[in-house]
């Protein structure tokens, strides 16, 4: 008894796959799609400094005029008032620069906020900052997307 071996003459052509030419598209194809998104990434750094500056101009903002209300409320002691046990305030009511870091947490920014208001999102990028004036307890912004 003799057992026939079924053979395929076209094993070779039944092979699956990709040929070289299909993988060199593919790739040129996700390069150009690379290539094309990495612009809008790439700016996705300064968005986020200027919206942590915002966020930080916020806080300081109603850190002042909550300080101030009190102030007002105390029926607008002289300078040196204190709040919170360590908020002091100066003589229109808002905090001065010490105060206003202990009332604000700007441990997430650089600058010399606590000795002349000034805060910047981190040491490379000194052109994006803001000011806290503590005569008026108003905030300088000098943060743009252009410097940040």
């Amino acid at each position: 008894m003799q057992i026939q071996v079924a053979r395929n003459s076209r094993i070779g052509a039944q092979q699956g796959g990709f040929t070289l030419i299909e993988l060199i598209v593919v790739i040129v194809i996700l390069g150009v799609l690379a290539a094309t998104a990495l612009p809008k990434f790439a700016g996705l750094g300064a968005d986020a400094r200027l919206a942590k500056m915002n966020a930080a101009r916020a806080a300081i903002v109603s850190a002042s005029n909550m300080y101030h209300g009190r102030w007002l409320a105390n029926g607008s002691p002289s300078a040196g008032a204190t709040y919170d046990t360590d908020v002091t305030v100066n003589g229109n009511g808002y905090p001065d620069f010490a105060g206003m870091a202990k009332a604000v947490n700007t441990g997430d920014y650089a600058g010399s906020f606590a000795t002349d208001g000034i805060l910047i999102p981190d040491g490379g990028h000194t052109s994006c900052s803001l000011t806290y004036v503590p005569s008026s307890g108003t905030v300088t912004f000098a943060a743009t997307s252009a410097n940040c």
